[in-house]
């Protein structure tokens, strides 16, 4: 999985996995019939893990805001390791084996819209925002995130705009209590992308 984050399906090869796994490319071949077999068996196991963690996260927190900003270092731990050609791959495949249908995207959509009403219950989102079309302009801007090479300059990296998308994201729904909040979970806010305005 990391080798595919690095460098993506194409420029992954079995012999460059086998190598690094320390085994024959034969016995390579007869636990995954093909490559991409292999990348849909790690991209499983990759987002089994990853739900996992997130799933701990929100049970270990004291609230709906720090619940999302341990899940924001979390995913942008990875994010810092992503290569966005493994993006675009993931969705070329799923959308190849139909394996992401509508439903599966709707259900995160719906999970996430529940998680901020949570927080707007707790006080740290604002009452007065429609949390509806937030989520579905949040999700299109997550969308772009695959498009970062061509849509900004070359000198804008892939994690400064994912860190402006999500930090401005939670600033405009958040309540005074709420940017309180993430400002004590983030004090170094400006570290992490310097070309958000607070």
């Amino acid at each position: 999985m990391t080798a595919l984050m690095k460098n993506g399906l194409k420029a992954t090869t079995m012999d460059s996995v086998a190598a690094n796994l320390q085994m024959s490319k034969r016995t390579l071949y007869e636990i995954f019939g093909n490559k991409e077999d292999l990348f849909l068996e790690a991209t499983i196991f990759f987002h089994k893990k990853m739900r996992e963690r997130l799933s701990i996260i929100f049970s270990q927190s004291q609230n709906v805001m720090e619940a999302i900003i341990q899940c924001f270092l979390y995913n942008r731990d990875v994010m810092s390791k992503l290569n966005p050609e493994f993006i675009r791959d993931i969705e070329e495949y799923a959308n190849k084996q139909h394996l992401l249908p509508d439903s599966h995207n709707q259900r995160i959509h719906q999970n996430f819209y529940e998680i901020l009403q949570k927080g707007v219950t707790e006080g740290y989102f604002r009452q007065d925002v429609n949390l509806k079309v937030q989520c579905r302009m949040l999700a299109l801007q997550m969308e772009a995130l695959k498009r970062t090479e061509e849509l900004f300059p070359s000198d804008i990296s892939l994690l400064e705009v994912y860190d402006n998308v999500i930090i401005g994201f939670l600033r405009a729904i958040s309540s005074e209590k709420g940017l309180k909040e993430l400002d004590h979970l983030l004090p170094s806010v400006s570290s992490l992308s310097h070309n958000l305005e607070n």
